[in-house]
């Protein structure tokens, strides 16, 4: 359901640069969602489902994550064309399994475990379900992330929150992805609001950033435990933590 900004918001945020916002978009992957504990979630329910989690020493979720992610990486920089998704998870389950000394024939059916109980987790950083709550009375709120649709969807919906954005945008059903200012124009057009009117919220320079200031909105950097004393010119907030949020845009309504 949307909301429209409450007057008494706008009146807290007049001044020489008042913005007055109407919907607030949001990426999902390490800004709403921790993707490592995302992940985590998902290796552990899988080794658990397999047996193998006692036979395992405490830190697997580390190594799993660095080999995952070295792979992840390869896939990015060539363009996407070495590796597919399906074959980034088996290769990573199959070097997991095979530096633990385990049975690396077990990758194929493990990956796909893993998978789908990667798409049922529900990983939040730190504030994020307070802050979707407290900013939902008086915003619209969407989402614009790249990635697939399955997982995207699916963990929303383990978290409860399928409901809760409008627009929902993701890169791999629209057949565009950021820093591609054509998907921040979609959010814009479904939501019938001028790009002065739409905030965004997201971790990555190169694509949350890049992609605000090609369609014209404004971005609010989210780096998590960093500091952000660092320039970033076009940058219009920086937060550490996602509930700084709700004292920026609902300022009068914080304890």
């Amino acid at each position: 359901m949307p909301f429209l900004t409450l007057e008494s918001d706008c009146a807290a945020l007049e001044g020489e640069n008042a913005v007055i916002y109407q919907a607030i978009l949001f990426d999902l992957d390490d800004t709403l969602f921790s993707l490592r504990g995302c992940e985590a979630e998902a290796l552990q329910r899988t080794l658990e489902y397999a047996g193998l989690l006692s036979r395992l020493p405490t830190d697997y979720a580390e190594r799993y994550a660095a080999i995952s992610s070295a792979y992840w990486a390869a896939r990015t920089t060539d363009g996407y064309t070495q590796y597919t998704r399906e074959q980034v998870i088996e290769l990573s389950w199959r070097d997991f399994l095979s530096h633990h000394g385990l049975d690396a024939a077990l990758s194929t059916g493990l990956a796909d475990r893993f998978w789908a109980e990667y798409c049922q987790s529900a990983g939040f950083n730190p504030g994020a379900r307070e802050t979707l709550r407290r900013l939902s009375l008086s915003y619209r709120l969407g989402i614009v992330t790249n990635g697939y649709s399955d997982s995207q969807r699916g963990r929303l919906q383990a978290a409860g929150l399928l409901h809760v954005f409008d627009p929902l945008l993701i890169s791999e059903e629209v057949g565009v992805a950021k820093p591609d200012a054509r998907i921040f124009e979609l959010a814009l057009t479904k939501l019938r609001l001028r790009p002065d009117e739409v905030l965004y919220v997201g971790d990555s320079i190169s694509h949350d950033r890049a992609g605000c200031l090609r369609a014209g909105i404004d971005f609010c950097h989210y780096r998590p435990g960093g500091e952000t004393a660092d320039p970033l010119p076009n940058t219009r907030y920086r937060i550490t933590e996602l509930t700084e949020l709700i004292s920026i845009l609902l300022p009068n309504l914080t304890p």
